[in-house]
């Protein structure tokens, strides 16, 4: 499955050597992470007890296509982060703008991405198989429908919101689990772009302002986690939580320098099936696969170079 769904994506965004199949054009940077007191009586993961950690951070252009320009209304962000841990360890985390996720099982997921493969005649997909689609699965006409705002270009990635859209238990020193859903919050707010500066913006102006922003100053968000009530769903991502939550600050992400030639040494992979102790995962298939897939991504990219 996982080789299919990554020839799928290839099929929709073209093959680009040494690229990824999906958030190929991105900005790596390095920062620190500052736990809250809350984050430690929730979770005993090394990076949650308060000392300050380092990370290593990559900004992108949602789309496979790394000539898609970061002002396209619908190709939208992603953040990796990466926690580097005091026993020389990591744990990672991969977010991304929409509200909920577009589909809930990797076959449903195969599915909506074949349906975008463009036409050869016409060089665009098919209007005709993305709407059987939408019609057969209305989750994914529902995600769309809350997410497409959050895709709209922004002013920069630092005032950008982005959502982990699985759910995740923090593991305190008792056992005690308490589930809930990422969300990394702008400490500038969301800005969006207007009209007239989409139009005017740059191919690379994200990525081009990313480094303006971080010569000389920071980038900062706050980590929060969103808590689960009874009744709501653990392994779909396609499911809106309903109704009031709480919301714990889990710390501070601070970005802080470009981090040039980032991959010299090896792919950087930013896995969000890589927990440590202290997080489990839920059993939701969307996030069992995605590890896979990036293991097909990597091969097939670093086969090209």
């Amino acid at each position: 499955m996982a080789e299919e769904i990554v020839d799928a994506l290839h099929a929709v965004n073209g093959r680009h050597p040494g690229f990824r199949a999906v958030h190929a054009k991105g900005t790596v940077c390095t920062g620190s992470f500052t736990a809250t007191p809350e984050a430690r009586d929730l979770s005993r993961a090394a990076h949650l007890q308060g000392d300050p950690v380092s990370t290593t951070v990559r900004f992108s252009n949602a789309s496979g296509n790394p000539n898609t320009s970061d002002a396209n209304p619908i190709a939208g962000r992603g953040i990796g982060v990466k926690f580097h841990l005091p026993d020389g360890e990591a744990t990672d985390l991969a977010m991304v703008p929409l509200v909920v996720f577009l589909v809930s099982t990797p076959e449903d997921f195969l599915a909506l991405t074949k349906s975008r493969i463009p036409d050869p005649e016409t060089g665009e997909p098919d209007p005709e198989k993305m709407m059987a689609f939408l019609g057969q699965h209305p989750e994914t006409a529902n995600a769309l429908q809350l997410g497409l705002p959050k895709l709209a270009p922004t002013t920069s990635f630092a005032t950008s919101g982005y959502n982990g859209l699985h759910a995740f238990a923090l593991v305190n020193e008792a056992g005690e689990k308490t589930w809930g859903r990422y969300h990394l919050v702008p400490e500038a707010g969301e800005q969006y772009l207007s009209e007239d500066q989409m139009r005017a913006a740059g191919r690379d102006y994200l990525q081009e302002e990313i480094r303006e922003r971080l010569d000389g100053g920071t980038a900062r968000f706050s980590f929060d986690f969103t808590l689960a009530n009874d009744g709501d769903s653990l392994d779909d991502p396609t499911k809106v939580w309903e109704g009031d939550h709480e919301t714990v600050t889990l710390g501070t992400l601070e970005v802080t320098d470009v981090l040039e030639d980032a991959e010299s040494d090896g792919p950087l992979v930013f896995d969000p099936i890589n927990v440590t102790d202290g997080i489990e995962m839920s059993s939701d298939k969307i996030l069992a696969i995605r590890s896979p897939a990036y293991s097909v991504s990597i091969d097939r990219r670093t086969e090209s170079g």
